[in-house]
């Protein structure tokens, strides 16, 4: 009897351990044997006979624990390795997600998000895929952030692929317009009131537009960082508007906020 006890006690030990590393989270089948590596790293994937590339940020560590995936979408005439400068978004999540960066397509003019035909969001559906299958990505976690052409690209997400995303950060970017697929999405909205180049009442009607779908109220109250506040009535799926005094541009506190607001999801 003893010995059975033993037994017992030894394979629900073994199990909490083996099973840590998926705790509260949705493993991805890269959970299994994930092949990508640690470190930065460029790549490429062929989506409806067009390459698209990327820039990967994979944190050191157990490569088999289930990590929160943030797709980071860059602005116009930009690339991914330039926003992930620029936004410095990784520094807050210290080690705790797993950032892609991609690449928009030229078109013979500045890259970006048009989505013609589709195509930026099955270059998502795609990535999305492939980093399923090769890293351990928690499956309710990933998230979609971006500046300007990139807030639009986050938008567009929000409307096309909400209940895949769990909650979006357009930063200076407007939109969506049409198409969404009628399910709720989180979302943390950031725009300058003095932005020329984005106006400030695109990133209004992008704030309004979340609002009315996760059936939030008009009311709210401020939340931290100032000068945040977050719409009373939606949860699960928060609201928060952050018009901050500047223009086209992205303060230091806007990537702690973000990450801050992604990690806190149920």
């Amino acid at each position: 009897m003893r010995g059975s006890c033993v037994a017992a006690f030894l394979l629900v030990t073994l199990l909490a351990a083996c099973g840590d590393h998926t705790a509260g989270t949705s493993p991805s089948g890269g959970c299994e044997a994930p092949t990508v590596p640690s470190g930065v790293t460029a790549g490429s994937i062929v989506v409806n006979g067009t390459t698209r590339t990327f820039t990967l940020s994979v944190p050191a560590g157990d490569a088999r624990t289930a990590r929160p995936l943030v797709f980071v979408f860059h602005g116009a005439g930009g690339d991914g390795a330039g926003i992930r400068g620029y936004l410095k978004l990784e520094a807050p999540a210290a080690g705790r997600a797993i950032f892609v960066y991609p690449d928009g397509l030229a078109d013979g003019g500045s890259t970006g998000w048009p989505d013609t035909g589709g195509r930026d969001v099955a270059f998502f559906d795609a990535l999305l895929a492939k980093l399923r299958a090769e890293a351990c990505i928690d499956e309710r976690s990933v998230f979609g952030t971006g500046f300007s052409y990139g807030g639009y690209m986050s938008n567009t997400l929000g409307c096309k692929r909400a209940g895949v995303v769990r909650a979006i950060a357009p930063l200076s970017g407007g939109g969506p317009w049409g198409g969404c697929n009628g399910a709720p999405v989180a979302a943390w909205i950031a725009h300058g009131t003095a932005d020329s180049t984005v106006s400030l009442t695109q990133g209004a009607a992008s704030r309004d537009h979340w609002r009315g779908a996760n059936g939030c109220a008009s009311t709210s109250a401020a939340v931290a960082p100032s000068p945040c506040v977050a719409f009373d009535g939606c949860s699960p799926n928060p609201v928060v508007w952050c018009p901050f005094d500047g223009g086209h541009t992205v303060p230091a506190w806007v990537g702690p906020a973000v990450w801050s607001f992604f990690d806190g999801l149920p």
